[in-house]
């Protein structure tokens, strides 16, 4: 059976988590970060991807193919929490401090990320971006077959997704540099694995060249 690999012309980008409590320095992720050195979370790691994140935003706008953001966003009291919170978030309710709850600023993307008017920002409520939301019906009214992947973490909702997209028959890109997770070792592995079974690896460049190259070449 003849294999078809990415479209970048029916692509779309995928834009996960970049949110405040995620990627700000004033967010819950840095907040921990600072209390729970022992845990060793490499929050300027996870802060870098947004240069990256910004360049792929505005080559898909260039190329009039569609960005969509994905958002983690909960009720304050987690009862709408599609994973076990009880283990993920210990800590972050008993200080009075909210952590991606409705209404916060926390939750809202990023001021250097902010979404368009039009485009799409789809609620998730647990880590995949394809489980019960409307991705997968947006992205076919869009008619897009390929997803190309940014955002954090890497290891948990950004790998998750990727692979509710491949489970949705989507073709799927995912880039290395623009995705990032809490520790390195466990963020290159999980790159080895998406190679291996679930997706290309590129570079923020790379895709970008795609794009130019699809602009140059319309067909």
């Amino acid at each position: 059976m003849a294999t078809i690999g990415p479209e970048i012309d029916k692509s779309a980008l995928i834009v996960v988590d970049m949110q405040n409590d995620f990627v700000h320095p004033d967010g819950g992720f840095a907040h921990r970060a600072r209390e729970n050195p022992e845990a060793k979370i490499d929050f300027p790691f996870i802060a870098g991807t947004v240069p990256q994140v910004a360049q792929l935003i505005a080559a898909f706008r260039k190329a009039g193919r569609p960005v969509v953001y994905i958002a983690h966003v909960l009720k304050p009291d987690y009862s709408d929490a599609q994973f076990p919170y009880w283990r993920a978030t210990r800590g972050s309710l008993s200080d009075n401090r909210t952590f991606i709850t409705e209404g916060s600023w926390g939750a809202q993307i990023i001021d250097d990320l902010k979404p368009q008017d039009g485009e799409h920002v789809v609620i998730k409520k647990g880590f995949g971006g394809f489980s019960n939301t409307p991705l997968d019906t947006i992205l076919r009214n869009l008619g897009v077959t390929t997803c190309v992947v940014s955002g954090v973490t890497t290891c948990v909702c950004v790998s998750t997704t990727v692979r509710g997209g491949v489970e949705h028959n989507y073709r799927m890109i995912l880039v290395s540099d623009a995705v990032a997770e809490v520790h390195r070792d466990t963020h290159e592995a999980e790159l080895k694995t998406m190679q291996r079974v679930f997706a290309e690896v590129k570079s923020t460049a790379e895709v970008v060249a795609m794009l130019n190259m699809h602009l140059a070449n319309p067909t």
